[in-house]
């Protein structure tokens, strides 16, 4: 049993520079959305095994609402002013439940009594927000793009942070350590590989988003 990387989410202040950046650069996005509820707006790429998600706000008071505010998405989307982290990471459990601790989101835009099993703590905004996609969730499905000109595989993640803490010890025992790393570093930033970055070849988005790929 383990858990594999379902998406990896950047909280972005300016959609539109951000999505431009990732566009100039040869990203294709697939899929846009407003998480009714939640106060969030969402625009994604797809690649062979996972997505990246651009999320940006929508709406403040749904953002700073009773059922939403545990996830600190109202701080992670003005990260700049606040150090909290931008950026979260959704795992599939697959067809097994997982031993690992969580605490329920039950979104408003998902189907009566389902809700998203979260990793990080209530309130921890300086965390990346770890949550988990079980088989009884929607699925969010597209097929692949070519990304800078062919089809890509999401092989690695690590996510850096100034004040970030240690993997939870249940999810770093199912997931493999490879794929998936958190570290602290004097800045917020998301790194991730296409196909095990055999090329050599790497692109930092700073400072428009905090955002590097290695390919």
């Amino acid at each position: 049993m383990s858990l594999e990387l379902d998406h990896v989410f950047i909280c972005v202040d300016d959609a539109l520079a951000a999505e431009h950046a990732l566009a100039d650069f040869g990203v294709q996005f697939g899929l846009r959305a407003v998480h009714g509820g939640q106060g969030t707006a969402n625009v994604c790429a797809f690649f062979d095994n996972a997505y990246l998600e651009l999320l940006s706000r929508h709406d403040d008071q749904e953002l700073q609402s009773d059922a939403v505010r545990p996830l600190g998405l109202w701080e992670r989307l003005r990260w700049q002013q606040t150090g909290a982290s931008p950026f979260g990471i959704a795992l599939r459990t697959g067809d097994f439940d997982m031993p690992v601790d969580t605490w329920p989101y039950e979104a408003a835009f998902l189907p009566p009594g389902k809700n998203i099993p979260i990793v990080t703590a209530r309130n921890a905004r300086h965390d990346p927000l770890i949550l988990l996609i079980p088989p009884t969730l929607p699925i969010r499905t597209r097929l692949p793009q070519e990304h800078r000109g062919k089809r890509r595989r999401l092989t690695r993640v690590l996510v850096s942070g100034p004040r970030v803490s240690a993997m939870p010890a249940d999810v770093a025992r199912l997931c493999n350590p490879e794929i998936l790393a958190i570290r602290q570093a004097p800045e917020h930033q998301l790194e991730l590989d296409w196909d095990g970055a055999s090329s050599g070849e790497f692109h930092d988005f700073r400072p428009t988003l905090p955002l590097a790929f290695r390919w």
